[in-house]
């Protein structure tokens, strides 16, 4: 479903209430609109945030699905893990249409009853960042992910968008990630050893996020 007029979510860290860490809204959304995205967005942590803006696509950019089944509420916020979408084939398409189908793809994998899909109730991670350094809104905070399994508990799961054994994040993709990183780490007070990556938090091997963009990750941590 593309969607390419909706209006975006946005941090403005010059805007009445942003020092309460409050998402200030495009023209003629409501601050109400703010909270479901984050919708335990009442923390003071956000007073003098180093970023211009984070612009987030609402879900509704890429689905009119909701959930099919109940799922487990998240609880407190205590780290981030990173993913890549991983698809055989490296991910090459940066127009916002083309993105969002592949994001109702990626739900729709999830959602579908085996053998054709996982099962899951909802598309499995919390934000994708795709390579114009966009990021979606997926599955509500509100609810545990199905991200990593056994280890979806107080845990937020981002994929970007790509198969970063096979090709690397664009310079936009790195700047959206960080961007959005930052952010949740100000909110949720964690430090960069709560950055985590599939593959760290994996009962099973697994490559995931990539070789390149694990790199990245490295530098998010400061090493």
């Amino acid at each position: 479903m593309a969607a390419s007029n909706l209006p975006l979510f946005r941090l403005d860290p010059t805007a009445p209430g942003s020092a309460r860490g409050y998402i200030t809204a495009a023209p003629a959304m409501t601050s109400a609109v703010d909270q479901s995205v984050f919708p335990d967005l009442t923390h003071p942590h956000v007073a003098g945030l180093a970023m211009g803006t984070l612009a987030i696509l609402p879900r509704v950019a890429f689905t009119s699905a909701t959930p099919t089944a109940a799922m487990t509420p998240m609880g407190l916020i205590e780290r981030v893990t990173i993913h890549h979408s991983g698809f055989p084939q490296a991910w090459t398409l940066d127009d916002q249409g083309p993105t969002a189908e592949h994001l109702e793809f990626i739900r729709r994998f999830h959602t579908d009853a085996p053998p054709a899909g996982r099962g899951w109730a909802d598309i499995g991670y919390h934000f994708a960042v795709d390579r114009a350094g966009r990021v979606w809104q997926g599955r509500s905070l509100l609810y545990q992910g199905a991200h990593v399994r056994n280890h979806n508990q107080n845990n937020v799961g981002i994929v970007v968008l790509g198969n970063f054994d096979l090709q690397s994040p664009t310079p936009d993709q790195v700047h959206g990630l960080t961007d959005l990183v930052t952010y949740l780490r100000c909110i949720y007070m964690m430090g960069q050893m709560e950055i985590w990556t599939h593959r760290e938090l994996a009962d099973e091997p697994t490559s995931c996020p990539g070789e390149t963009l694990m790199a990245q990750v490295r530098v998010f941590r400061g090493f």
